[in-house]
């Protein structure tokens, strides 16, 4: 019958003195493990969910080509266009930034629309989100 090291060990560690004390390097490191992967995961998942909503938006920013302000009623009239997620005017009424969708309509598309409606507009900016 060979000796079986799990069945006596109790015994032996109350007759040597060995006491556990803790926790062990295992959970210890599973535990510094999760907090590294938590960390992380709250640093990347918002700028990820923050990029992937936002990646074919552009801003473009309009002005009048004679200098005057902008109607009242352009921001809801540009909103309702298919691919414009937001249109605002500044403070002073003589910029409008359209904020839109570049795989749905375009700034040409825009400026076509200002055209067609008889208005002379100048692309002041266009970027990208």
């Amino acid at each position: 019958m060979t000796y079986d090291l799990e069945k006596y060990r109790d015994k032996r560690e109350k007759v040597l003195g060995v006491r556990k004390r803790g926790i062990s390097f295992q959970a210890m490191a599973t535990v510094v493990s999760a907090v590294i992967l938590l960390g992380f995961g709250l640093v990347v998942v918002p700028k990820s969910i923050a990029y992937f909503t936002t990646r074919n938006q552009d801003d473009a920013i309009y002005k009048l080509a004679e200098a005057e302000a902008w109607p009242a009623a352009i921001t809801s009239e540009v909103s309702v266009l298919d691919g414009v997620k937001a249109a605002t005017l500044d403070s002073f009424g003589a910029r409008l930034v359209i904020t839109y969708d570049r795989e749905v309509i375009d700034s040409d598309q825009l400026t076509f629309y200002f055209k067609s409606r008889g208005m002379k507009t100048v692309l002041l900016n266009h970027a990208g989100h």
